[in-house]
This record gives C-alpha cells, structure tokens and sequence, in this order.
C-alpha cells in the first residue's frame, strides 16, 4: 500500500507541474489512418474497427488523404477554447447520426493507433479501449484544451467538464470521449503513469482540414479561468497525507413513487479537508450531480468510476447511472451553503434538489 501511494504521489506530482505548460512533440509521420471518411469534405467520417480497419495504403487510394505529418497546432500554452458549450450544443441533435466512432488501444507500452487522425469540426465518439493488465492513461492536454468536449462516458456514469487533462483507463475496461476536435495541427498523447512514456506510450493526434466557420472560436486564458486557480497547488499539497487524511461520505439519489431525491438533503463539509463523495445512483432512472456554485470552489483531484479516472479542471455535471456510482475526490475551500440540483428534465421539479454546507 505504501508503495503504491508514494508511486501515486510521484505521478501526480509530475503530472500538476506539467500539466498546461508541456511543450508540444511531433512524432514523425503518421502510422495509422482511423477514420475512413474525407476528411476534408462535408462527410462525417465512418465508423472502424481494429479488424476492419484498411492499410495505409488502401485508405489512402480512397481518401486521398495526406500522410505526411502534420505541423504542430497553433495553440497558446495557456489558451482554452472558452465556447466549447457552442459547438456541442450546435452539434447536439445530430450527434448520434453523424458522430464518428473511433477506437484507440492502450496496452503495455503503446497506442495503437499510434497517429490518430481527426477532421475539425467533425463529431467524433473516441473509444478507449484498454487491453492490457495494468492501467494506463490518456493524457493530451493541448488537444483537450483546443476542442469542444462534450462528456466522458462509461456503463457507470457520465463526466461532464470544462475540459479534461486527464483520462485513465482500468485494465480490461472501456472509456468513452465525446468530442469536436476544433483546431488543426498535429498534438502530443501519451500515458503519465510513471515509466510508461519512456517506454514508448506515446503518439499524437493529427486534426485535419479547416477550423470551422461556425461557431466562431473564443478562447480564454488559463490564469483566468473560472474554475479554482489554485486547485492543483492545493491538491498537490495534500497528495502525501490524503489516504490518511480524507473523509468518505456518501449522497443518494433516487425515486420514492413520483418524488425524486438527494439524501442527505444536506451535505456538511469542512473547508480544507481532503474528502472522497461517493455519488451513488439507488434509483431506476440515470440521475445527475451539478452545483454552479459549489463546484468552481472545490480543488477537484479527480472523478472516479468502475472503468477509469477522469482529471478535470471545472467539473461541470456528475450523472451516475442506476445502481452505479461516481467518486468525486475533492478539498472545499470556500465556507457557505451552495444548491445542488438534477438538471435532468422535470428532476429538480420532482424534488431533487439539495444543499452542500462547507464550514470552517
């Protein structure tokens, strides 16, 4: 146990300190072509899979594509592509007919594909899929911040975020990311876990075509983020002491007939001290955790389900799926009473709705 604790520490603590200032890599030529659509016209990209997926060769005679690598992406290291809610709200009612699925491998040591291909300003469903035996990462902190982010999505629950830096996938599960990739260019992914880059896990993602015309791009500064801006310095400080120190609760949410529910209706938490929510689903019906209020205020260290680990920098929505559960490892800083609702249609109506209490 203690092992694994200084070999979590370790890892966190390099992955706070690089985290939106790493410098950008290219990785050679791209390896891999995994979306078998133009990806230069108005087509939406066809699904693929590992034993349908064509060579190179084949998919280019097709396609037409380039496999040349492509330049790195014009993006600031402390930009963030601030409306991303645009463009997943422009793309919400067609997304199941026109969302490409894509999958990418991650296995001791590798991605495969190792260049993973993308059109901006297509709908994509990325399937992480992990087959090897140890966990392993999928880090790419620029792309995140570049494109429009629509949830992070497993059989448990579904993370929603202002962007994500991080997305860790247990061994022998699935993750699945729901994203518009917005800026060409070429971007670094790999796995932090300690030892795994160095052994070869790494790649990039290569986002082909035009940005999009519409929605038009706005982008904001990561030191003026509406999220918690000391956060990672205040996660990072507790990393060494948090197994001992962190407090387990729990919130249900749930059905009793017509009425729907949180229980406790109020939470208590103490500011500055390191908790682990359990958000646990006891009800039939997929139900949602958001607070505009008290989340910018909590250091958020990462969400946590049955399938992986998701580091976020603004959690937005928590919605835990029946008989499931979402664990939410965070630090309350700002003393007061903040509302907690389902923003499912008609659930706050029916009754879910709550308070969190944070104390001094």
């Amino acid at each position: 146990m203690k092992a694994n604790v200084t070999r979590a520490n370790t890892r966190n603590q390099r992955t706070v300190t690089r985290r939106g200032l790493r410098g950008l890599t290219v990785v050679g030529a791209a390896v891999a072509v995994l979306v078998t659509g133009s990806c230069g016209g108005d087509e939406t990209a066809q699904p693929t899979s590992k034993a349908a997926a064509p060579s190179d060769a084949i998919h280019n005679q097709k396609t037409g594509a380039n496999t040349q690598a492509a330049a790195p992406a014009v993006f600031a290291e402390d930009a963030y592509l601030k409306n991303a809610g645009d463009y997943i709200e422009a793309a919400k009612e067609t997304w199941e007919a026109k969302a490409a699925t894509v999958r990418v491998e991650l296995k001791e040591m590798s991605f495969t594909p190792k260049d993973l291909r993308l059109a901006a300003g297509k709908p994509y469903v990325i399937e992480l899929v992990n087959n090897g035996d140890k966990k392993h990462e999928f880090a790419a902190s620029k792309f995140f911040r570049s494109a429009a982010v629509r949830k992070v999505d497993t059989p448990s629950s579904e993370v929603k975020a202002a962007f994500f830096t991080e997305i860790e996938v247990l061994a022998g599960k699935t993750v699945k990311l729901f994203v518009i990739p917005v800026t060409p260019g070429s971007f670094e992914m790999l796995c932090e876990m300690v030892g795994h880059r160095e052994a070869g896990m790494e790649g990039t993602i290569t986002v082909t075509g035009g940005k999009p015309a519409t929605p038009v791009e706005v982008l904001g500064s990561m030191k003026a983020g509406p999220w918690l801006q000391e956060g990672p310095a205040l996660v990072k400080a507790a990393l060494e002491t948090w197994g001992a120190k962190a407090v387990k609760v729990r919130i249900e949410a749930g059905e009793n007939g017509e009425k729907m529910f949180f229980k406790p209706t109020n939470l208590v938490l103490k500011a500055g001290t390191p908790y682990q929510i359990e958000l646990v689903n006891t009800g039939k019906e997929k139900h949602e955790y958001a607070s505009e209020e008290f989340f910018p205020t909590m250091a958020l260290r990462k969400a946590q389900d049955a399938f992986g680990e998701y580091t976020v920098v603004l959690l937005k929505e928590a919605e835990v799926k029946p008989g499931q559960k979402l664990e939410l490892f965070v630090i309350p800083t700002k003393p007061g009473t903040f509302k907690i609702v389902c923003a499912i249609p008609g659930h706050e109506e029916a009754g879910m709705v709550g308070t969190v209490t944070v104390t001094r």
